[in-house]
């Protein structure tokens, strides 16, 4: 990193294993480079930084007061000048006063704190909310009255900005350093850092770096589900409006199309604009309706004034996407080029992009790797005149892990309508075992919600007073905390970022278990997209179908495996740690080739998100289960071989 700070202009890849201090590493790093700069005066007195995270934990961990006695305490050794830290998030994530008191049923929340016909909890509540920032963050959803969720008394773009938030976001503007999320990175790219007020000279950090394309996709992006918004309209009592919506939906339904994603014909975009330009013309009062729809309807108006622009552009990146089975129609404006918003501004700045999991995963030990994932998302090849440095830091020794393999599960998805996919019961029952045996905290992860739902209905009654299973909008920092030491944590939300200290002289996790392969659904738009792209440059059908394929295909490879990592990475985050690891996912290799059962192919490449250190650990993995003939078989193939 050190040398890339003297590189104005160009964008760095640099990844480094997880759990092994990478983020004191880069901290104390632009801390020296900024400390330096007032130290020498001049024009190098203006130096600032800005951090970028993808998860609001590591956002809170390095502005901790310990990480950050650690960065002072460095500046004091080194004789350089003390350095002020700030953290910059979205307004949706601050409390609005005003909506609390309406929660409340008070004129101000000043009226609440004394008020005794008010509970307790909501008289403390109150008080929290006029001492603190009102980062939602830090908010007991304890003190929430009845029936209430932190998402109704957030702030949004109509309402005001309390004093104390603003007076922070304005010390923020003149930090020396400061930590902000992705998603707010991105807009401050685009309304040219209009949010952060970074001028030149200064360093953007962007660690978790490997989500920042999707980040941006997905704000800068926008979907409307036609049968949604006509629901949401009836809802609203807007009735000619939602029927309008309804006609829409069963004229542009296809059975025939569902499941794939198409170009829209000159009559569907009429039938659109007209209707997208009678809904922005409707003004339900807010008061009327409960916070849920209200939630709602603020979301669709926003992305209908979204397809609005597109269709005055005629933009081809206006696509049509139809649901499984039934083919119901979604209209989506994709942002396919949003990640190459990092580029912006990029010479006034030094550009450092970091993660455990930034390379391809596809490079043998001591191999310098290569980023072409990362590359062909931010639109930036080798020989661009932006490109900069690209190395990797492995630990040769960081913790230990003792693998296990169980031989003869079965597939772990069954199909089911619509698309989508669960947890086999079979699976469930055959896994199990291998969860509740060991004792200890064991930390679970899942591919998605419906996991955690599977293997809570099968779970076995002897194990039941163990069981954690993280429900959705529950916040996980808050479950981990409250573990007792022998839970059992089944989770989706795990993967990164859930970094707990150790307890004792022991790792917080004593086992970790993953239970399926967390591969990505490949996006039907962005196949339409690609093909759409190639077929412009008079590529057959057959081909052009085909080349897609097989570019979403070793996307999603990359991002699984970089998911994998982040998991095996939970479970080592001390030099000392030792950690059982359970691979419950039947297509990941056994080391001694035992062979999956019949419907499961095993998959090598997902051997790739196993560190180096940890391979030879993997190779002497314990292997239980499987049958008796096919024990029998193996054993003879070994002693032929």
């Amino acid at each position: 990193m050190l040398n890339g700070l003297s590189e104005f202009g160009k964008l760095h890849f640099v990844e480094g294993d997880t759990g092994i201090g990478k983020s004191l590493a880069y901290q104390l790093v632009l801390a020296d480079w900024v400390a330096n700069g007032k130290k020498q005066g001049g024009k190098h007195a203006a130096r600032r930084g800005l951090i970028s995270t993808y998860s609001r934990a590591l956002q809170r961990q390095l502005l901790a007061a310990d990480n950050l006695a650690v960065v002072q305490g460095y500046l004091r050794h080194a004789g350089l000048p003390p350095l002020s830290f700030a953290l910059r998030m979205g307004r949706e994530n601050y409390l609005s006063p005003e909506r609390l008191a309406l929660e409340l049923g008070v004129t101000q929340l000043s009226d609440a704190v004394d008020n005794v016909r008010l509970p307790q909890a909501q008289r403390r509540l109150a008080k929290w909310a006029l001492e603190s920032d009102g980062c939602l963050m830090d908010l007991d959803a304890a003190l929430l009255p009845e029936g209430v969720q932190p998402a109704d008394i957030a702030l949004r773009p109509q309402n005001p900005l309390p004093e104390a938030l603003a007076a922070q976001q304005e010390h923020a503007q003149q930090c020396d350093i400061v930590v902000i999320n992705h998603a707010l990175l991105a807009l401050d790219l685009v309304t040219q850092r209009q949010i952060t007020q970074m001028q030149a000279p200064h360093v953007l950090l962007l660690d978790e770096a490997e989500h920042y394309s999707e980040m941006a996709e997905e704000l800068l992006s926008h979907r409307i589900s036609l049968q949604s918004a006509a629901s949401v309209l009836k809802r609203l009592k807007q009735r000619g409006v939602a029927e309008q919506w309804q006609t829409l939906v069963d004229n542009m339904a296809s059975t025939e199309h569902a499941g794939s994603a198409g170009s829209m014909g000159q009559g569907q975009r009429e039938g659109l604009q007209q209707a997208v330009e009678v809904l922005l013309k409707r003004r339900p009062r807010e008061s009327s309706h409960d916070p849920a729809l209200w939630r709602e309807w603020q979301h669709l108006r926003h992305s209908a004034e979204q397809i609005a622009r597109r269709l005055r552009e005629a933009s081809r990146y206006l696509v049509l996407d139809y649901s499984p089975v039934r083919g119901l129609p979604g209209v989506v404006a994709r942002a396919p080029g949003a990640a190459s918003s990092l580029k912006a501004g990029a010479g006034e700045r030094v550009t450092f992009l970091t993660s455990a999991t930034l390379s391809d995963l596809d490079h043998a030990p001591g191999e310098t790797p290569n980023f072409r994932y990362m590359r062909s998302r931010l639109q930036l090849p080798v020989t661009h005149k932006r490109s900069g440095l690209q190395c990797s830091f492995q630990a040769r020794r960081f913790g230990t892990l003792r693998f296990r393999l169980p031989r003869g599960l079965p597939h772990p998805l069954a199909h089911e309508a619509e698309g989508c996919y669960r947890l086999a019961d079979d699976f469930c029952r055959q896994a199990l075992p291998y969860i509740v045996d060991r004792p200890g905290r064991t930390l679970v992860l899942c591919a998605s919600y419906a996991d955690v739902a599977a293997l809570e209905a099968a779970w076995p009654q002897a194990h039941v007073h163990r069981l954690v299973a993280h429900r959705q909008g529950t916040a996980l920092g808050e479950l981990v905390a409250g573990l007792k030491n022998d839970a059992i944590l089944v989770t989706p939300a795990g993967w990164e970022g859930l970094s707990p200290a150790r307890e004792g002289h022991q790792a917080y996790w004593q086992h970790l278990v993953i239970v399926r392969n967390p591969r990505p659904l490949r996006s039907r738009v962005e196949q339409h997209l690609i093909e759409d792209l190639l077929y412009r440059r008079d590529v057959p059908a057959e081909d052009a179908t085909r080349i897609a394929h097989g570019m979403l295909q070793r996307q999603s490879t990359v991002r699984t495996l970089h998911k994998l990592r982040q998991g095996l990475g939970r479970a080592i985050r001390h030099p000392d740690d030792d950690v059982q690891v359970t691979l419950l996912e039947p297509r990941i290799p056994r080391p001694s080739g035992y062979p999956p059962v019949k419907g499961v192919y095993a998959s090598r490449v997902l051997l790739g998100a196993i560190p180096a250190r940890f391979m030879y650990a993997y190779q002497n993995a314990e292997e239980p289960g499987g049958s008796a003939e096919q024990d029998t078989a193996q054993s003879r193939l070994a002693a032929l071989l």
